[in-house]
This record gives structure tokens, sequence and C-alpha cells, in this order.
């Protein structure tokens, strides 16, 4: 609030926040003011005289207005300059180079990652204290794994599949599925960076715009069949030899691990198969 003789001015939190925000809200209050002057000119002079000042009021407000839409192109230009800056300062992921790694975490004894895709696993050992012996003895072993998007950018990093605490009663059962699991994913980590399954793009897109040194799975094999179809001598390209995607691999992973096996080996191979 500022105090003049005539009046109180009262101000509510004007504020700027650059790219994005501007606030201006003022209000006036009168009091004990002297008008023993002005009572003195008449109805008429006194209506001319309030005319005038409210004519002064609205110039001023459109010289707020007009520089409000100043602000407004200048906004948009600091938001835009926000959002490219956010682009280029966007972190390299850290990965393990497709090589499985120890971590400190029970949740996730082991990891795998690139520029792309995580997996992480871990087997926790379930004890019962016996009285006779005073030793702890294993009697159950819980798989966890999962694999995920990594993406650099925070909050992102959608899970693709994973099992949470698949109980065994077999250490070797429960190392065995595990391992099986490792295989079936393990495609996903031949390269340093694979390209993304369309899907998942925005997870590795700023504003619209696809990190450095990424690729959309599938727009290379677009453009490699243009060149083909616009290069001299007409190159024939077969129309049913389509790259399968990743996703697609997984969904035909998944089909072979359902697909009912010989009776003898039914009961062998149900836990190495189950998601």
């Amino acid at each position: 609030m500022e105090e003049n003789r005539d009046y109180h001015a009262y101000r509510y939190g004007d504020y700027l926040t650059p790219g994005s925000e501007l606030k201006i809200e003022h209000s006036v209050v009168c009091e004990n003011v002297d008008i023993s002057t002005l009572i003195t000119m008449g109805t008429d002079s006194l209506e001319a005289m309030r005319q005038g000042s409210i004519d002064g009021e609205q110039k001023a407000y459109e010289l707020v207005v007009a520089a409000a839409k100043q602000w407004e192109q200048q906004a948009a230009t600091t938001q835009t300059i926000n959002r490219a800056l956010e682009y280029l300062r966007t972190p390299e992921i850290v990965h393990t180079g497709n090589q499985w790694k120890d971590t400190d975490n029970w949740r996730a004894d082991q990891k795998i990652s690139n520029r792309v895709y995580q997996m992480t696993c871990s087997i926790w050992e379930d004890t019962k204290y016996d009285r006779e012996t005073k030793q702890s003895i294993p009697v159950a072993w819980y798989v966890t794994w999962e694999v995920r998007i990594h993406s650099p950018k925070q909050g992102y990093g959608e899970k693709i599949a994973g099992q949470n605490q698949k109980r065994y009663t077999d250490k070797n059962a429960a190392i065995k599925y595990l391992d099986g699991r490792k295989k079936a994913y393990s495609h996903l980590f031949t390269e340093i960076s694979p390209p993304i399954p369309k899907e998942y793009e925005r997870h590795f897109m700023v504003h619209g715009t696809l990190l450095p040194g990424y690729t959309v799975e599938g727009l290379e094999q677009t453009k490699t069949e243009h060149a083909a179809e616009v290069s001299e001598g007409g190159i024939f390209t077969p129309q049913n030899q389509e790259k399968p995607s990743v996703l697609g691999k997984l969904s035909v992973a998944k089909t072979q691990e359902k697909t009912p096996a010989a009776p003898g080996m039914a009961m062998k191979k149900k836990e190495d198969i189950q998601l």
C-alpha cells in the first residue's frame, strides 16, 4: 500500500514471471479528503470535471493495455528461447553400455542399459530361523525384473514388461527363469542407441523435437525405400521385406513362449516361460 495525502493506493502482488505471467492489480481508496472547494463549483462543473478525469483514466488504462500487449510478444520470445535452452540442456542418459552391472539396490541387484532401454533384475532370498541348528535356512527365492524405456527426461521411462516377486522354492529354478528373461530381451541391448519404437518417441522428445543422436523406428527404412524409388536405374525393393519392429519381435517372442510344449517337456518348461 502506498499512502498519499488524499488517498491510499493498494497493489495486490504485482509480479512478473518472465516468459509466462504478468500481473498488475491496483485499487484506490479516498478517505478524509477535503471537498470544500469542489462543492462550491456546482453540479454541472463537477460533472464536466469528472468526465475529464475519467477520460484521463481511460488513456492511462489504454497505455497499460498496450504495454501488456508488448509484454505478451516479448514473453513469447522469452518462452521460445527457454524451450530451446531446455532442449540443449537435457543431459545425456547415463547407461552401462549394454553390459550387466551390479548395483546397490536390493530390488535391482543387476542392470543393463543403453540410450533407449534398461533392464533390471534381482533374486531375493527368504529365510527361516531354525532353532535346532540355530541357523537361517533359505525357504524361498523371489525374482523381480523389469524392462523400461531409458529416457533422459525426468518423470519419463515407461515400463515395457516385468515380473514382481515371482516365488520359487528352488534357487536353481529361479536363476534359470531369470536367465531366460535376460535372453528374451537381449536383442534390445545390441546397440548403444537402437531405434526408438514410434509409440515411445515422446520419451525422447523435448517440446516436439527429437533429442540429438536418436532415431525413431521405421523412419530410416522409409528414407531408404524412397531413395530406392527415385534412384537412377530403378532399384527393386520388395514391399514384403520390411524390417520387423522391436515391439513386433517382443510380440513374436511372447507368442512362442505361450505355445504349448510337447507333453514330455510341459512340466520342465512351465517355470521358464511364465511372465
